[in-house]
C-alpha cells in the first residue's frame, strides 16, 4: 500500500515539475523537442507520456491520467477576472 501511494506521489511530483513542457505538448509541441530521450522514457515509465506509432515516426501524447492531474494544478479563471 505504501508502494502504490508513494508512486502516486512521484507522478503527481513529475506532473507539477514539468507542467509548462506537458502544457506545450497539449497544444502540439512534439516531446522530443523538448525531453531528452531518457526523461521520455521516464515520464512514459510512470504512465505521464504514452506513445503512438505514425507515418512520421513515434508521436508522444500526455496520458489521461496526467491530463488530470495537470488540469487540477491549473486554476481556474475566477469570474471577477472576466
Amino acid at each position: 500500500m505504501a508502494q502504490e501511494e508513494l508512486e502516486k506521489k512521484s507522478v503527481e511530483n513529475l506532473v507539477y515539475f514539468y507542467q509548462d513542457e506537458l502544457l506545450s505538448i497539449k497544444e502540439g509541441v512534439r516531446a522530443r523537442d523538448l525531453f531528452p530521450k531518457g526523461l521520455r522514457k521516464r515520464l512514459r515509465d510512470f504512465g505521464i507520456l504514452v506513445y503512438r506509432h505514425g507515418r512520421g515516426g513515434i508521436r508522444y501524447f500526455i496520458s489521461s491520467t496526467a491530463l488530470e492531474l495537470l488540469s487540477s494544478l491549473i486554476p481556474a479563471p475566477s469570474e471577477s477576472a472576466v
